[in-house]
């Protein structure tokens, strides 16, 4: 389908607008009356239909009568509505005040202009018939939607509303603050500065922008003069902005209180948590309040469950190594192992694994700390070591608590791993988590750890060792020219031809959008067990392991460049890990 760019709101004028449903009732009228469905699949999907939330055109897809992925595109060709790029429009100030900036984040909704009595508006999806009703709502104008990518919305909701919201807020806060106040303030006072507009409004603001991002941490620093707020994305911390002292401390105030910690307690680190919903999806935050010697310094890790929820298939490992997994996972009993260093991206790789397993009849139980993501069907502890519920306290009770599976956030100690050990060897299948730099390691550390090795040979079926690459943005690749001589380093051809990115709007000019998984999958065969049996060393059980068919990270990091996906510089910082 052919997709008109627009660039100026004079463009806006050459569109043609269809219907657009403000009701799930029109939209199965619409459906019908475009062929996209039947009356017969109309009713079946009302009747498909076991709560009142659910929406119709989810039923259908369900019911595999519409497909998810063409979903909007399929429906704005039905519905006569436009399919646009919204990326290089030149946005007016005053347009995007037509929409509560509170809708437009909300539902992700973007106001693109006026032509005649008639305001613009571009949404991901036209059968989010609640955005559309609300929008119809909230303007004093006549509605017309068209279809945009919800990448390009997003970005311009970044650029246009958010950055500019944030500028007015703290140019409020700035006038409204006495440069020569003194900042000791009172519980009284602390409360009522977090409490103004403007502060509710920056922070709301922050968390947004950071969802929008798609950071995956919020870091608010501490120095002399206020403060630094950066975003981590995709691994990579980028410095989004300073603040004055004076606006500092009730923006750590405010956070402090959405997230149910003490504001009064200024001396001692507090935990906290606080969420918000986005574009109709809930948005988890764990925060995290150090004092520093200079201020209070906090870190907002960002528990997004549509972007840390994934299949197997998805993680982005070869075709090959993935089907080994799935071999791997066929046990019944057993344990395996995914290890690398924080950050490395182990938990969202047990989720997967987790919902490969979490078949009807199965149950499954995880002890973690923390709990990041709820799943729907599993039953999930957090673990609490200061009343002393430990994972290895938790275990013990969970093993009469009738398992068939278990997931360890990580094995800490000698306690929780002999704990693990037994669960297995009594005919539990348990995922754990390790801190090693390779999967043969693994094996090593537990033996380090005091497990006998014929327990190990019992017991663990398969590790995977992990990192986690930067993918090069497609906006802004260009040849590499390697000036840091990497090429030589890793004995490629002088004709070879790798990929960066120059860097630009769409990745912050950092040159990278998004990550890949680079991984090395250990399956303990038998020729493997006589080898651990013997108490060798990791580089022995490493080389045994290639012969058995284990491509080292290393390798597969090198592959990534070769089909362009990441870059020479990330591959190197693989190998040196």
């Amino acid at each position: 389908m052919n997709e008109f760019v627009i660039r100026t709101a004079e463009d806006l004028k050459q569109l043609q607008y269809g219907i657009v449903p403000e009701t799930e009732i029109q939209l199965g009228i619409e459906l019908i009356k475009s062929g996209v469905i039947t009356n017969d699949q109309l009713r079946a999907a009302m009747q498909h239909k076991r709560h009142p939330r659910d929406s119709l055109v989810s039923v259908l897809e369900t019911m595999g009568v519409i497909d998810h992925a063409n979903r909007p595109l399929v429906l704005a060709s039905r519905l006569g509505i436009p399919t646009v790029r919204i990326n290089e429009l030149d946005m007016d100030a005053g347009v995007i005040k037509e929409i509560p900036s509170e809708i437009i984040l909300r539902y992700q909704v973007l106001p693109l202009g006026i032509v005649g009595n008639r305001l613009i508006v571009a949404v991901a999806d036209p059968a989010k018939t609640d955005a559309i009703h609300t929008l119809n709502f909230v303007s004093e104008r006549h509605v017309d939607v068209v279809v945009a990518p919800a990448s390009d919305i997003s970005q311009m909701i970044e650029r246009h509303v958010l950055n500019a919201e944030e500028e007015e807020i703290l140019i409020e806060l700035g006038n409204n603050t006495d440069a020569n106040e003194e900042h000791h303030y009172s519980v009284q006072m602390l409360k009522e500065k977090a409490s103004e507009k403007p502060i509710v409004k920056f922070v709301d603001s922050l968390l947004h922008r950071a969802v929008s991002m798609g950071a995956s941490d919020i870091n608010i620093r501490p120095t002399e003069k206020g403060g630094d707020i950066y975003f981590r994305v995709d691994g990579k911390l980028l410095l989004q902005r300073s603040v004055d002292h004076r606006l500092l401390t009730p923006t750590v105030s405010r956070i402090k209180i959405v997230s149910g910690m003490n504001i009064a307690e200024r001396r001692l680190p507090q935990d906290g948590s606080t969420m918000l919903i986005e574009n109709g999806q809930r948005v988890d935050f764990r925060v995290s309040v150090i004092p520093m010697i200079t201020g209070e310094s906090v870190v907002i890790r960002v528990l997004d469950k549509s972007k840390g929820l994934v299949s197997l298939d998805a993680l982005g490992l070869p075709a090959n190594e993935i089907q080994r997994m799935r071999n791997i996972l066929t046990h019944s009993f057993g344990i395996f192992l995914v290890t690398g260093p924080t950050g490395s991206g182990k938990s969202t790789t047990l989720y997967a694994v987790l919902n490969e397993r979490n078949q009807r009849g199965v149950h499954i139980i995880t002890v973690e700390d923390p709990v990041e993501y709820r799943l729907d069907g599993i039953e999930q502890i957090q673990i609490k070591p200061q009343i002393g519920y430990t994972f290895a306290e938790a275990l013990r009770h969970i093993l009469r608590h009738d398992p068939d599976e278990i997931l360890i956030g990580e094995m800490r100690d000698l306690e929780t791993a002999e704990i693990a050990i037994k669960a297995a060897l009594t005919g539990h299948f348990v995922m754990s988590t390790l801190h090693t730099n390779d999967a043969p390691s693994s094996i090593t550390r537990l033996i380090d750890m005091g497990i006998e090795a014929y327990l190990i040979n019992s017991t663990v079926v398969g590790v995977l060792a992990q990192r986690l690459v930067r993918r090069i943005c497609k906006h802004c690749r260009e040849t590499d020219p390697d000036e840091s001589n990497l090429k030589a380093y890793f004995k490629l051809p002088a004709d070879f031809v790798a990929q960066r990115g120059k860097g630009c709007f769409e990745c912050h000019q950092t040159g990278y959008k998004g990550r890949l998984m680079v991984g090395e999958l250990l399956e303990v065969t038998h020729t493997l067990q006589s080898l651990i049996s013997k108490r060798v060393n990791a580089d022995v059980l490493r080389d045994q392991a290639i012969s058995d068919g284990m491509s080292p990270l290393a390798q597969n990091a090198l592959m990534l460049v070769e089909s362009g996906e990441t870059t020479l510089a990330e591959a190197f910082a693989v190998k040196l890990e």
